[in-house]
């Protein structure tokens, strides 16, 4: 996982991209805060060795819900982030899906607010 990692980290930064860790999955990103940091070229050296991954993981029961992805997208858009790149398994997956279809509308509610 941690080799994942370092190439999108690495190669967000060679396309000039701002890239930050997302710590702990979805409950990170619905948790928000210091769980939300902007990632550099030195955060991810000497890290392909390391077992896991050091950004974390964690199931999220709150990201199951639209609250949860109103939180989540209201995190994202506080920092100015408009694009993920999900490292994971089917659950991952699916959720990045449904967070993708449903993003216009969050933006919405969230304006309206």
């Amino acid at each position: 996982m941690n080799a994942a990692v370092r190439a999108v980290v690495r190669m967000g930064i060679y396309v000039g991209a701002k890239v930050y860790f997302i710590y702990e999955g979805y409950q990170g990103m619905v948790d928000g805060g210091s769980n939300i940091a902007e990632a550099d070229w030195e955060s991810v050296s000497s890290i392909l060795q390391v077992g896991g991954t050091i950004i974390g993981s964690a199931r999220c029961q709150a990201f199951r819900t639209r609250e949860g992805r109103l939180k989540a997208a209201c995190n994202l858009l506080q920092r100015g982030i408009t694009n993920l790149c999900v490292i994971g398994g089917d659950g991952s997956l699916t959720g990045a899906n449904l967070f993708r279809k449903e993003w216009s509308g969050l933006l919405e509610e969230l304006a309206r607010n």
